[in-house]
C-alpha cells in the first residue's frame, strides 16, 4: 500500500513509540496517532473516521458536546479578557466538526481578531482548518503548521499571541508532562500572552462509563492498531486481535485506554521480536480527568497566573484563560 500521505514524516516517530509500547519500555504514548486517515477505499485505517461516528452515535459521550456547548454559549467570556488584536495559534485543532463546532465560536467572538495559526501532526487536518477558517472569517491572517506540537522547537511571532489548546488533547499528557509541555510553550512564545486551556474535570466513574465503555469507542480505540499495522513495519502482526476496556484510576485521575489482545502474534519491529499472549494488555492512551484546583496547579508551576474558569452546566468541562 502506497504510505505517501501528509504523515509519511512522522512514521519514524510512530515505529518507535509502537516499539516501546510492545516492549514495556513505555505506555500510554500512542494518542497522536489515533485520528488516522484511509489512503484508499480498501484502507482500514479509519481512526478519523470513526471518531466521528462515534460522536454522532453515542449519547453519553459528553465531552465533545459540553465542550462546543461552552465555547458557544460562554466563550465570549473569556475573550472579552483579551482586548483587541490578538492571534490565536491553535495545538492540534482537530477535524472539520471540531473547528466549527468549537474554535469558529471562539474567534469570532474575539474583538477585532488580527490571525489565526494552526498547528496539527496530520496534514489533512491543517488543511482543513485553513479551507474553514478562511471561508467563514474574512480579513485576517492564517497560517498552517504540520507539525507534532509535543516536538516544537518554535512559534510564530506575531503581536499579541492566545495560544488554544482544546479538551480532548491536553488530557493526554500525564501530570508531570503537563507543566513540562506548558514551560516549553511559554518559552517558545517569549513575550507576554494568553493561554486558552479547556480540559474534564469530570470524577464520577459511573458518567465516565457510559461516555468511554462503549461499542463504538471499543471500535475507534482499536483500529489505532491498524495504524501501527500500516505505517510500521511490522510483518505478522494481526492489528484487529485486540479488544478495547476503559479503566478507571481515581488516584492519579486517569482513564486508560486498554487494548487486550485476543490472540497469540509474534512480530518484528525496529529489528526487535515482540511475543504477544493472550490476555496480554496494552495501556496505548490516557484520558486525564484534573480536578480544576490540580489542573490550575500544574499550570501554575509552569509560570502562569490563572485569569478566569468557566464551567458549562453539568460543571464537568472547564475551560480556563491563563496569563504567561
Amino acid at each position: 500500500m502506497n504510505k505517501d500521505t501528509g504523515d509519511k514524516k512522522f512514521t519514524n516517530k510512530l515505529e518507535q513509540d509502537a516499539a516501546e509500547l510492545f516492549s514495556g519500555k513505555i505506555s500510554g504514548n500512542l494518542w497522536p496517532y489515533l485520528y488516522g486517515t484511509p489512503q484508499d477505499a480498501n484502507d482500514q485505517v479509519r481512526g478519523g473516521i470513526l471518531y466521528n461516528e462515534m460522536l454522532e452515535g453515542e449519547k453519553d459521550y459528553y465531552l465533545y458536546k459540553y465542550e462546543a456547548e461552552l465555547f458557544q454559549t460562554k466563550g465570549h467570556l473569556l475573550t472579552s479578557l483579551l482586548g483587541s488584536n490578538a492571534t490565536f495559534i491553535e495545538l492540534g485543532p482537530g477535524s472539520e466538526q471540531s473547528i466549527r463546532l468549537k474554535t469558529l465560536p471562539l474567534l469570532r467572538s474575539c474583538s477585532n481578531l488580527s490571525g489565526y495559526v494552526g498547528i496539527d501532526i496530520s496534514k489533512p487536518f491543517v488543511d482543513k482548518v485553513l479551507e474553514v477558517i478562511r471561508s467563514e472569517i474574512s480579513g485576517i491572517k492564517t497560517e498552517g503548521i504540520q507539525q507534532d506540537f509535543t516536538q516544537l522547537k518554535s512559534l510564530p511571532d506575531v503581536e499579541k499571541p492566545v495560544i488554544l489548546f482544546k479538551g480532548s488533547t491536553i488530557a493526554n499528557l500525564r501530570r508531570d508532562e503537563v507543566p513540562v509541555f506548558i514551560s516549553g510553550i511559554k518559552e517558545l512564545v517569549g513575550k507576554k500572552h494568553y493561554l486558552f486551556l479547556v480540559h474534564d474535570a469530570n470524577q464520577d466513574e459511573v458518567s465516565l462509563m457510559k461516555a468511554y465503555d462503549t461499542p463504538k469507542m471499543a471500535v475507534f480505540m482499536e483500529n489505532i492498531m491498524c495504524r501501527v499495522h500500516r505505517d510500521v513495519s511490522t510483518v505478522g502482526m494481526e492489528p484487529k486481535e485486540f479488544t478495547y476496556k476503559p479503566e478507571w484510576v481515581p488516584d492519579n485521575h486517569d482513564l486508560k485506554h486498554v487494548l487486550t489482545a485476543t490472540k497469540a502474534q509474534k512480530f518484528d519491529i525496529q529489528g526487535e521480536t515482540i511475543e504477544i499472549e493472550v490476555g496480554q494488555k496494552f495501556h496505548t492512551l490516557s484520558s486525564f480527568k484534573y480536578p480544576i484546583e490540580v489542573f490550575q496547579k500544574m499550570i501554575s508551576a509552569a509560570g502562569y497566573q490563572s485569569i478566569d474558569v468557566i464551567q458549562d452546566q453539568s460543571t464537568r468541562m472547564a475551560a480556563h484563560v491563563f496569563e504567561g
